[in-house]
């Protein structure tokens, strides 16, 4: 248990602005991608079979940081923007934990901020190290 306090978590448009910034460097290229290979080979689904391999290893990587498991690359691309939401506001999570993190979860205790503490942030948790 940590007893330093930590660094309150981040602002509502904080967070929109990274997901979005991390959302457009990972679907940017995999879109354009998919349109490269669509336009040299005028077949519509290996364009998106592209954008797929694309983004499989980013999802493969990033999936278990933020509660997701690595078969998830299976959705591909659409699974980026999700992860890239969750990402934005790590450490912190504000959705539920998956039924193997449960021994892992710390939820945040008022003590851990001191006067900064506000109640918006019952409910988050984060994984022990």
């Amino acid at each position: 248990m940590l007893t330093d306090p930590i660094r309150p978590p981040r602002k509502y448009l904080t967070r929109v602005l990274l997901a979005g910034l991390l959302g457009l460097a990972l679907l940017g290229p995999a879109g354009a991608l998919s349109l490269v290979v669509e336009d040299a080979t005028g077949n519509h689904a290996l364009g998106g079979l592209a954008a797929w391999l694309f983004s499989a290893p980013f999802v493969v990587w990033l999936a278990p940081k933020v509660s997701y498991r690595r078969r998830d690359a299976l959705l591909g691309p659409w699974m980026l923007g999700i992860i890239a939401w969750r990402i934005s506001y790590l450490p912190y999570h504000d959705w539920s934990p998956r039924d193997d993190q449960g021994s892992l979860t710390q939820y945040l205790r008022e003590a851990e901020f001191g006067a900064e503490w506000r109640p918006e942030y019952a409910g988050l948790w984060r994984l022990r190290s």
